[in-house]
């Protein structure tokens, strides 16, 4: 019976051994000619560094868009502000490069950003128009319905720049404002006057 067990076992290890051989270098397959291992620490031939790379230890290094080009807070001066009767209340410093702005009836919010184009703002039923000779391109974010007309309604002026977009957005509540103003060409106006201010 001992003898049997072994022999059992030894045909078991030899099953396997065979099933590890044939899975680790299958019948027929051969290797191309023309495999070339090399070390990864080892430059490929005719490797050259992208034109806005740099060579430096931890290369290639991107060139990155300066994060804060324009910071409405900062660089819109606050008498230009008064002046059209956007500081009911102070500018106030929101989240990243966003300035909100109070008129007593209706908030403005100036954006920057830097992550996103132009084209990819805005949405398929935008208007492009020209603003103080800069591309720009007006359209809403929330319209005039009877069911936003309980909540808020907003409209967005955008801007193309070097480095990405500038957003301008009006908004207000049908609810708390008196009197309701014309979202689209208030928001026209302010950029007409706000324009020269940006950094494009």
């Amino acid at each position: 019976m001992v003898a049997k067990l072994r022999l059992f076992s030894a045909l078991c290890a030899l099953v396997a051994a065979v099933v590890v051989v044939c899975q680790v270098n299958p019948a027929g397959l051969t290797t191309p000619a023309g495999v070339d291992l090399r070390s990864t620490f080892a430059p490929l031939p005719d490797a050259t560094p992208p034109p806005y790379a740099s060579t430096t230890i931890k290369s290639p290094v991107i060139d990155l868009t300066d994060p804060d080009p324009f910071n409405p807070c900062r660089d819109i001066p606050l008498d230009a502000v008064q002046r059209i009767g956007l500081a009911y209340t102070p500018p106030t410093q929101e989240d990243s490069l966003r300035c909100k702005y109070d008129a007593g009836n209706y908030q403005m919010a100036v954006e920057t950003f830097v992550w996103r184009t132009y084209e990819e703002s805005l949405p398929p039923d935008a208007v492009e128009l020209d603003i103080n000779g800069h591309r720009a391109a007006q359209f809403w974010i929330m319209k005039p319905t009877d069911w936003n007309n309980r909540w808020w309604i907003t409209c967005m002026v955008a801007f193309q720049t070097s480095y990405g977009v500038i957003q301008q957005s009006l908004f207000y509540s049908p609810i708390y404002s008196e009197p309701d103003p014309d979202c689209m060409q208030t928001n026209l106006q302010r950029a007409h006057e706000l324009s020269p201010y940006y950094i494009y």
